[in-house]
């Protein structure tokens, strides 16, 4: 009996698939994950865009930009007015020399008499909130209400002040909006000496301050604090022996020099 040599349909073998046509298909659907690919790393790749800079704002950087050029320094003091103000008013009357003071609008109707000496002895006065609470914690309805509630006692003194300083230098967009409604603009500071931790004033202040070119800035001081008022004759001795010329907040912004940091 003969062999029967004819393959079982089921049991032929199967033909082979070309190369090519295997390769076209993998590099077809892997194409769609090679493009994301391809678009994450350009993404991971491109510079994140810097955070923009209010121009409104008078920070630290842009305060020290500004008064290289004549040595200016202006004393400001926050947290006031209070029961060592006076004392304070007194060391700048004998050192010739002006001061702004952020006082906090619930403490304006308790001193109105230190305020009006202030003024009337040729300092400045600035915006400080009402409650000396955190800006940032606030609805801007109710920052706007802090800033006009103390432009309202001191209106009653007749002070209308330029600038807000927020209390511990904190602020949003909504601040900035609630300073320019009612004209003002948030001006902050340079130099912090730190006073709040009460040690000595001369040794906190940056070195680098009394450079070659001088001293310059808007120094940050609180004026209820006992310790700062002991200290200010000799520092202001100190800043007036490296150069410093004393100015107000407004004198200071209004005046322009070159770029030249601390």
């Amino acid at each position: 009996m003969l062999a029967h040599t004819t393959a079982h349909p089921l049991h032929a073998p199967r033909p082979r698939r070309s190369r090519p046509a295997l390769s076209v298909r993998r590099s077809v659907g892997l194409a769609p994950f090679l493009l994301l690919a391809l678009l994450l790393a350009a993404l991971a790749l491109r510079p994140a865009p810097a955070a923009a800079r209010d121009p409104s704002v008078l920070d630290g950087l842009v305060l020290a930009q500004r008064g290289a050029s004549a040595n200016l320094c202006a004393l400001t003091f926050d947290d006031g007015p209070g029961q060592t103000t006076e004392a304070l008013l007194n060391i700048l009357r004998d050192k010739g020399v002006r001061g702004t003071f952020f006082v906090v609008g619930s403490r304006v109707h308790l001193y109105p008499e230190t305020l009006k000496r202030l003024v009337a002895e040729g300092n400045e006065v600035g915006n400080h909130t009402f409650s000396h609470s955190s800006m940032r914690q606030r609805a801007p309805v109710e920052q706007l209400s802090e800033i006009t509630r103390t432009n309202e006692e001191l209106a009653k003194l007749g002070i209308v002040p330029r600038y807000l300083r927020p209390p511990y230098g904190r602020y949003d967009n909504a601040t900035i909006d609630a300073a320019a409604a009612q004209s003002m603009t948030i001006a902050l500071w340079s130099v912090d000496s730190r006073d709040w931790r009460k040690r000595d004033l001369a040794a906190i202040l940056p070195r680098k301050s009394y450079g070659v070119l001088g001293v310059r800035g808007v120094f940050l001081f609180h004026d209820n604090h006992r310790e700062t008022v002991e200290a200010l004759p000799s520092l202001i001795d100190r800043l007036t022996e490296a150069g410093c010329t004393f100015v107000t907040m407004s004198e200071y912004v209004e005046t322009s020099g070159p770029l030249c940091l601390h």
